[in-house]
């Protein structure tokens, strides 16, 4: 039987999955996150450092960017090594293969050479995740982690899931086994970030693990509840706000942003009483995206609130209308 993660898809993922795919709608083949050398430089700098960050890596910024510029860096010999692998392991990204575990395998060895003796194999000995002195995390037993493995990467490789979503089930289910006896977490990001611009090739820049740097405590929260009630969902829910936060300093409109706020205008002219969900299915655009029209609209002075949110109703001032 063909193995499939437990996983449950709910509105909020819906709405998740339906707003970032609108930001990515709003990058053009010509903006900057998708032709920029020197943001995407700037961008892989960040990615790099916030990884490596998370897994107690000790160099700042500045020290990364000296690495990557090839100039000597004082500091712990393993923490340059790491920021040295993963320069090479993400400078990968273009030519590996999500499906493939020779590629993982290839992508570790990359990752962990020269400073752990099993870069590059999965692990041979049982492991488990610590928060301090405390066990949160048992992984699958060393002698069926090929097997497990074997099987989601079939999984990921015949699904017919959204790749949104199914990207962070591959996520959360590849901590879950933690097949490696160490690099579980620079591997399952970089994997991420690899399924992603598979998706969308402009994402293979994005700056997942900065913001996941940001939320680190939320990540491992996230992962341990999902962890403790068997389905992902807590998990997938945390990485597309993620994915979708990463994208917005570099979504623009591309035009009509004045016609959707007209439009927005109107339809609360004509319903007073509607709510911000009605206004999202009336526009064909994710509630969050009715949501900032809202926001800029009562901004612009244009649009007020009468009343409670559940009571009141909607006042389009006769200055502002479109």
């Amino acid at each position: 039987m063909t193995y499939e993660p437990p996983f449950n898809c709910n509105e909020r993922i819906d709405s998740l999955c339906m707003e970032i795919a609108e930001l990515v709608g709003m990058i053009s083949p010509q903006a900057p996150l998708a032709k920029s050398p020197v943001l995407h430089r700037e961008l892989r700098i960040k990615t790099i450092h916030s990884s490596l960050y998370i897994e107690g890596n000790k160099l700042g910024v500045e020290a990364v960017t000296a690495i990557l510029d090839g100039k000597r860096v004082l500091g712990d010999g393993n923490d340059i090594m790491e920021v040295e692998n993963a320069k090479r392991a993400y400078d990968l990204i273009t030519e590996l293969d999500p499906y493939s575990l020779d590629d993982l395998l290839l992508a570790h060895r990359t990752m962990m050479d020269g400073l752990v003796t099993s870069a590059g194999r999965f692990r041979t000995g049982n492991v488990g995740v610590f928060d301090g002195d405390e066990l949160i995390h048992v992984g699958t037993p060393a002698a069926y982690v090929p097997e497990v493995m074997a099987d989601l990467f079939g999984w990921l490789k015949t699904t017919k899931m959204h790749p949104l979503p199914a990207s962070c089930v591959f996520h959360f289910e590849f901590e879950f086994c933690h097949p490696f006896a160490d690099g579980n977490g620079r591997i399952g990001r970089l994997w991420h970030t690899l399924l992603l611009s598979k998706w969308r090739p402009v994402l293979a820049w994005l700056p997942v693990e900065s913001t996941i740097r940001q939320r680190q405590s939320g990540y491992y929260a996230a992962l341990a509840k999902s962890d403790a009630c068997g389905s992902s969902e807590a998990f997938v829910e945390f990485m597309l706000e993620v994915i979708r936060d990463s994208l917005l300093p570099f979504a623009k409109p591309q035009g009509g942003r004045e016609s959707l706020k007209a439009q927005a205008l109107a339809f609360f002219a004509e319903h007073p009483t509607a709510n911000v969900a009605s206004l999202a299915e009336s526009l064909g655009c994710s509630k969050r995206s009715a949501e900032r029209v809202v926001a800029e609209l009562k901004g612009e002075g244009v649009l007020a609130r009468v009343g409670s949110t559940r009571s009141g109703y909607w006042v389009v001032v006769e200055s502002g209308r479109r």
